[in-house]
């Protein structure tokens, strides 16, 4: 029998995480009840199902964080990312299609939703590209094999279609690279494809582009907006200080659309208030932070940029999310870490903190 020296690990990390994911459940009962009892005659519908993944969640987050080593994720680095490929382009071919996209694969009464894994995949080959060649990213030339294993990864799932989660891993891979010392010009050039290839896709797809024209037009006036973002506005301006108390939302009955998923924040803040939202936010937070103090001793390269990979994707899927619910960003389909619900979404989410669980173990040492 394997034995785990629980001590080696920060309990206040992992408390914090549990503790959000548990808040996160309730708060998947208190925005779906109403509007699962309507359509499917039973209120607990979302929330057994959410039960269900935080479950196998936990069993994830428990392998990832105290089972496997840092080492395994090296190791498997080009297997890892082609599993996840496969997968992502297999959901061009077999996947299942809901709301006019084709992003999940069906497996048995289930399905699974492979970007998500893809996210953690790039992270894993991205840290495993700069633990072996730190001393090209400097280099034009040394951005040409990253690059080319972000694109080739973000194609199929821009053809799903899906926009929110190339920009998140772009994003993400990006911060890794500048982490990694990339020069100020590269920055620059980069910044500029990335717009040009965003705007490519928004002009691609007339509801995007709609989405964008109401986003733009929202910040002359604020009625312009798109249903949901005033919705959520309302939700949020709502609550006030301290809220209307739990499960008394008034936006969740059927007015605010994916109010259990992509936009449980503003029920968040109609039913604890401000101060509700102030701890939502200040979670992620504490999280960042935490992750960068981790990867400052990190006994490695690679897991120094794993750990800043996985801190980098958890924190800015959540700066996205609450970006949209309170209009700073155009609306997009990216759920709230820990927090909304979800099947893939969570698990892999809770993964990914086990991955960073398994690091803070390490202490300050000298990197080799």
């Amino acid at each position: 029998m394997f034995k785990i020296d629980f001590r080696k690990y920060d309990c206040t990390f992992i408390a914090a995480i549990c503790i959000c994911i548990i808040f996160g459940s309730f708060m998947v009962f208190s925005s779906s009840a109403v509007m699962a009892d309507i359509k499917w005659t039973s209120p607990y519908k979302f929330f057994l199902r959410q039960m269900l993944w935080v479950i196998v969640g936990f069993l994830a987050m428990f392998v990832t964080g105290f089972l496997i080593n840092y080492k395994f994720y090296k190791k498997y680095a080009k297997w890892i990312y082609l599993f996840a490929l496969v997968l992502v382009i297999a959901v061009l071919f077999m996947g299942v299609s809901r709301l006019g996209a084709k992003r999940w694969l069906g497996i048995g009464h289930f399905t699974v939703q492979p970007s998500e894994l893809a996210k953690v995949a790039i992270v894993i080959a991205i840290a495993d590209f700069i633990s072996r060649k730190k001393e090209l990213v400097a280099e034009w030339k040394g951005l040409i094999a990253p690059g080319f294993i972000v694109l080739l990864m973000l194609f199929p799932i821009a053809i799903e279609p899906d926009l929110g989660t190339p920009v998140l891993i772009a994003g993400v891979c990006f911060a890794m690279l500048f982490c990694a010392g990339i020069k100020m010009s590269t920055v620059f050039a980069s910044g500029i494809t990335a717009v040009l290839l965003m705007a490519e896709e928004i002009v691609r797809k007339p509801y995007r582009l709609l989405r964008f024209k109401d986003y733009i037009a929202s910040f002359i006036n604020i009625d312009a907006s798109s249903y949901q973002v005033k919705q959520s506005l309302n939700a949020l301006g709502s609550g006030g200080l301290l809220g209307k108390g739990l499960g008394k939302s008034e936006m969740k009955l059927m007015y605010l659309p994916e109010a259990h998923t992509d936009f449980i924040f503003p029920i968040i803040g109609e039913e604890l208030g401000f101060i509700g939202t102030v701890l939502v936010v200040g979670f992620f937070v504490y999280l960042f932070y935490k992750g960068i103090k981790m990867s400052k001793n990190m006994p490695d390269l690679f897991s120094l940029y794993l750990c800043l990979g996985v801190t980098f994707l958890i924190v800015f899927q959540a700066i996205i999310n609450i970006s949209v619910a309170t209009g700073v960003f155009p609306a997009k389909g990216l759920p709230l870490p820990f927090i909304s619900f979800g099947g893939t979404s969570l698990i892999i989410t809770m993964a990914a903190a086990g991955i960073l669980i398994n690091l803070s173990q390490y202490k300050k040492q000298s990197r080799s």
